[in-house]
């Protein structure tokens, strides 16, 4: 049976508002109780609110309009996206830290003593280099060739981020400007070794 709203007077069926007892329209509800009350209502579980609200009213109260977003996804979404990288890749090099740990005296001992760019320049290039000439795992430590080699780079970059790296690299060059000049072209025709 329709009942008016007792604050702006609408029309409208109880069944359509929060709890048998209320007397406000959904509208004056959302702008005049506070959706805390009732998030705080469900958390407890009050026994004697029981019949106050259901699981089926809490996305009208919380997300009237169905657009809202969890705040945290909201502020998630704005960060670093980690999960894009592949687990596999992370597990495999995180081994070969533990085999460096080993071997070099410690975890992060590239930020005790600074590091030259050179030298994790021509480890990540060789190990490249026998993982292309089909040497999948480094014969000394049985891991992968392109493990080792996202590692040397991943000591570059924290050595750069935490100021412990020694910039020992060439005066600058055109490798960027040739590699631009030198792509071809390739198009949905073009041979599969082109595209």
């Amino acid at each position: 049976m329709p009942i008016p709203c007792t604050r702006c007077h609408a029309v409208f069926e109880p069944t359509d508002s929060i709890g048998s007892d209320f007397r406000f329209c959904q509208d004056c509800w959302e702008r005049e109780c506070s959706r805390w009350w009732w998030s705080v209502i469900v958390a407890l579980a009050l026994p004697e609110d029981q019949d106050l609200m259901t699981e089926h009213d809490l996305p009208r109260i919380f997300n009237p309009d169905g657009t809202a977003e969890n705040p945290k996804d909201i502020v998630g979404s704005r960060k670093p996206a980690l999960h894009l990288v592949p687990p596999s890749a992370n597990i495999l090099e995180a081994v070969v830290f533990g085999h460096g740990a080993d071997k070099y005296g410690g975890a992060y001992n590239w930020r005790v003593k600074p590091v030259r760019t050179s030298i994790y320049i021509s480890a990540a290039m060789r190990h490249l280099a026998q993982w292309l000439d089909g040497q999948n795992d480094d014969a000394e430590s049985g891991i992968s060739h392109l493990a080792h080699a996202r590692a040397c780079l991943a000591i570059l970059i924290d050595a750069q981020t935490t100021a412990s790296l020694i910039d020992d690299r060439p005066s600058v060059g055109k490798s960027a400007s040739l590699i631009q000049k030198h792509t071809k072209a390739v198009s949905l025709t073009s041979p599969p070794q082109l595209r």
